[in-house]
């Protein structure tokens, strides 16, 4: 992952392709032209050995090709521009924009000695074009025109100026490539900085979907088990005593078959809506408190003695609050039905905007044993986790002969 972040990040410092081709063909273009013209002014001035001014030339063509690697192998392309303007009279051209290269491509101690290395070639360079002839010195040049009989004069230029315009020259170039190289740097930040914004957009996404399958499993798993436990029961009774009334048997298997139907209506809703092709008016939505006294009148259908109380201030409870009031019932009265199918069970549900919900489920312990084979026990333990995520609370277990569940969640969640 490092190293596809790092190759990442090189290819973002690194321009287009045509771009660096017109890089360096001007370039090479610009420092082939300061040599020639180096060799062109230093034949005229004649103040230098031949030989020393054509090798510089030599050097200055050599340094020119060598440009082309200078993004590839920028410390070996310094050292050869800087052969030149250090033993010889030419130009340092080259010399500088290799120095630009080395700056822009890493950051290090050694940059100090590459700019002290540029910064003594430009000097010599300039020291050198300091003692030509006025009219063919660059820092001297077109400050005096002489006339074609009289001998071309001699420009007295103190010691000091060709280093302090080196050092100049040195100096714009290091700014100018530490700015390039703060702008690639900032380029790479931001690029790595949005790919770490998206994989966090991602992560989170998939967080979100994940918390909507488990919350849709745990419907799933509610509903199935409810209505699996209302179908156990009917046809258990059914079994029991069916040869006896026909007309009760005939009632019970209408039972059955109205069971099963709302077990897959609900079904259906669950699975539309984890499709995306069910619309805000699926079942699940209306399973709030106002429908409690039908599940309870369900539970009673199946055989339960069931007992209701509610007292609930008038008002809009908020849709998870009356959501997980639904499922705590329903949880209870599942339970109660494998259970303690032949005990009363007894409903509580009060509340007020100011107080928040609080349901209690109590049925006293039965001998008999479950009516359907017990299952993964991870109903009110998921509720528990549904009703912590809006800051209620959700506790079940047995207290004396009794097994109580106890809800709290806010009013308007």
């Amino acid at each position: 992952m490092h190293e596809v972040m790092v190759t990442s990040a090189q290819e973002l410092r690194r321009p287009p392709a045509w771009r660096r081709r017109v890089w360096t063909t001007a370039a090479v273009t610009l420092s082939l032209f300061c040599t020639f013209l180096t060799l062109g002014l230093s034949s005229d001035s004649n103040t230098v050995p031949e030989w020393n001014y054509a090798l510089g030339f030599v050097l200055g063509l050599v340094a020119a090709g060598a440009l082309v690697q200078r993004h590839r192998r920028p410390w070996i392309v310094l050292a050869v521009t800087l052969l030149g303007p250090l033993l010889f009279s030419t130009d340092a051209t080259a010399a500088l924009i290799a120095l630009y290269a080395v700056v822009k491509s890493e950051r290090s101690g050694r940059l100090a000695g590459a700019a002290g290395a540029v910064f003594f070639a430009c000097g010599i360079s300039l020291t050198y074009d300091a003692h030509r002839t006025r009219d063919n010195s660059v820092l001297t040049m077109g400050t005096m025109r002489p006339e074609d009989a009289a001998p071309k004069p001699m420009w007295e230029v103190a010691w000091w100026i060709p280093w302090l315009v080196a050092a100049a020259l040195v100096t714009v170039v290091v700014v100018l490539a530490l700015l390039e190289q703060t702008r690639s740097q900032l380029t790479v930040a931001e690029h790595v900085r949005d790919r770490a914004t998206a994989k966090t957009e991602s992560i989170h996404d998939e967080m979100i979907r994940t918390e909507e399958r488990t919350r849709i499993a745990r419907d799933m798993h509610d509903t199935l088990a409810a209505g699996l436990s209302r179908i156990s029961l009917f046809a258990g009774a059914l079994q029991v005593g069916g040869a006896d009334d026909p007309q009760k048997t005939a009632n019970t298997a209408a039972m059955i078959r109205s069971t099963a139907h709302e077990a897959l209506d609900e079904l259906k809703s669950i699975v539309g809506v984890l499709r995306g092709t069910t619309g805000a008016q699926r079942a699940s939505g209306h399973q709030g408190i106002d429908a409690v006294a039908d599940l309870v009148q369900s539970a009673r259908a199946a055989g339960l003695h069931t007992v209701l109380f509610t007292d609930l201030q008038p008002g809009d409870v908020g849709t998870v609050s009356g959501h997980v009031t639904y499922r705590v019932v329903q949880e209870a009265l599942t339970n109660v039905q494998k259970y303690a199918s032949d005990q009363t069970v007894r409903i509580t549900i009060t509340g007020a905007a100011e107080h928040g919900i609080r349901i209690e489920v109590r049925n006293t312990l039965s001998m008999l044993p479950p009516t359907v084979p017990i299952g993964s026990r991870t109903g009110l333990t998921g509720l528990a986790e549904q009703s912590g995520q809006i800051g209620g609370t959700l506790r079940a277990g047995v207290a004396g002969n009794e097994f109580v569940v106890d809800c709290w969640v806010p009013w308007s969640a």
